[in-house]
């Protein structure tokens, strides 16, 4: 089950970004670090209603965010959708031990039936170029890749799928 999440699911949510950071260091993928995605980020994105989460008997295994905030870099792509509301999808992690479940997948679908209900236009999201597996799902769930971005890790592919 996949809901919107609480002050209550902090420090769990929390412990899966950590998690992901430990798995990806082992992995030699260093996209997230210490300065990012801090706590503090994941507790404005719950506060702010945008945090949800994939539960599976009452624990929580997989966090997403979306809204409608991008970054700066978005605006020098060329995105399909030059007209329409965008939902921006961020920080989808799954817990380290719960991957290769097809969970991110599940939350992807949520991602596009939430945004189809709220009348979003597209999806625009964008994936460190050193994670391969993320890189997969989108492209393997119909994301166009739209061009590349530089932020402070490196560079990252951003995708787009119109609704």
């Amino acid at each position: 089950m996949i809901k919107k999440l609480s002050t209550d699911h902090l420090s769990d949510a929390f412990s899966i970004i950590e998690s992901v950071i430990a798995k990806m260091n082992d992995e030699q993928i260093f996209q997230w670090d210490e300065h990012y995605p801090t706590r503090e980020i994941i507790e404005k994105d719950i506060d702010d209603g945008h945090a949800f989460g994939f539960f599976y008997l009452n624990e929580l295994r997989g966090y997403i965010v979306l809204n409608e905030e991008y970054s700066p870099e978005y605006d020098s792509l060329e995105w399909n959708d030059k007209n329409g509301i965008s939902l921006i999808v961020h920080r989808l992690s799954i817990k380290a031990n719960c991957q290769g479940q097809g969970i991110a997948k599940q939350m992807m679908i949520f991602a596009e039936e939430y945004a189809k209900k709220n009348n979003y236009s597209s999806i625009k999201l964008d994936a460190f170029l050193h994670n391969k597996a993320a890189l997969r799902l989108y492209e393997k769930s119909g994301y166009t890749k739209v061009g590349t971005v530089t932020f402070r890790k490196g560079e990252f592919n951003c995708y787009e799928k119109i609704i």
